[in-house]
């Protein structure tokens, strides 16, 4: 009997009905076989065909794909391989030390950054998508440049950022709290460029980075834009739905429910403001003593990134 065989019968159908929440300390007994199984055919999979270092790998990182696929099996297994081999193909360890050098210029014309953590410890991550302008981007980068940077910036926080979120929360950190701002260009949504390039970042987070985005909070929407997300939500699951709030003005108190106020820049609402270089674009945060030892974007990539923190153990 092969382990797929196995799993198939005596989980899959009872999988979704179980009590547990599918996170690690509070998985059913079923889940926690689901997770078992998931690992040893990973195993016997890399054995075969992917002769990949799996040791970076942990039953976090495992509950991450099961619960995006709901435990089921074959849609876990088949997002898990797809995802080993994108990571070979794409050689994802290598773009740990990939350097932009236009990430100034980039940042100018499209502001974006980490800042800070909120309430529960989880790093926050803002774009201001209606200051961007999308036709000055990429007159100074291309699109498989900005790919490989934001692979980049999700290999920094699975590897850096989320561990030493959890050893200051003092508790498992998987997830972020974001923040997107229309503010000065709501309408810029509706643009068919504006749209490509946000389905980049999200396509790559969706397919390669399941279930760490905690909450999402898009602000100064305009009404045609919320007109148009109860069409969108609807072929949305409703776990997904339930972490996106999609806000006009005064949105401020209801985001400082999550973050304090001087965690929060004071165009949202809080009252820092970063000095010097402002609050976006400096990611400020409890990694920035590991940031500032990464190599500078006009180095070598033969300078090496800093040694990793250690990852969280419960």
């Amino acid at each position: 009997m092969c382990i797929r065989d196995r799993y198939q019968r005596r989980v899959h159908g009872i999988i979704m009905q179980a009590e547990g929440t599918g996170y690690l300390g509070s998985l059913s007994k079923e889940q926690s076989e689901a997770l078992a199984v998931f690992k040893e055919e990973s195993k016997v999979e890399n054995e075969k065909t992917w002769h990949y270092d799996l040791s970076q790998f942990d039953d976090y990182d495992y509950l991450r794909f099961l619960r995006a696929r709901k435990f089921d099996h074959a849609k876990t297994f088949k997002m898990f391989d797809n995802y080993i081999k994108w990571r070979i193909e794409s050689k994802v360890d290598m773009l740990l030390n990939f350097r932009f050098p236009e990430l100034e210029e980039v940042r100018k014309v499209y502001p974006h950054g980490y800042h800070k953590t909120d309430k529960q410890g989880r790093p926050i991550y803002m774009e201001l998508i209606g200051s961007m302008n999308i036709d000055e981007v990429f007159k100074r980068t291309t699109k498989e440049r900005i790919v490989q940077y934001y692979i980049r910036q999700y290999e920094r926080q699975r590897l850096y950022i989320y561990p030493v979120c959890c050893k200051l929360a003092g508790k498992k950190i998987e997830t972020g709290f974001t923040i997107i701002d229309l503010k000065g260009g709501s309408s810029s949504l509706l643009s068919p460029s504006v749209q490509g390039f946000i389905k980049i970042a999200s396509q790559i987070c969706q397919d390669y980075y399941p279930e760490t985005l905690g909450v999402m909070y898009i602000v100064n929407v305009s009404w045609i834009i919320k007109a148009g997300w109860w069409v969108i939500k609807a072929f949305l699951d409703a776990k997904t739905v339930s972490k996106i709030h999609i806000k006009g003005s005064g949105f401020e108190k209801e985001i400082l429910e999550f973050v304090d106020p001087e965690n929060l820049p004071k165009f949202l609402g809080g009252t820092c403001e970063c000095q010097p270089g402002g609050c976006v674009g400096t990611d400020p945060g409890p990694w920035r003593s590991y940031f500032d030892k990464f190599p500078q974007e006009t180095d070598s990539e033969s300078v090496p990134c800093p040694p990793l923190p250690e990852k969280w153990k419960p």
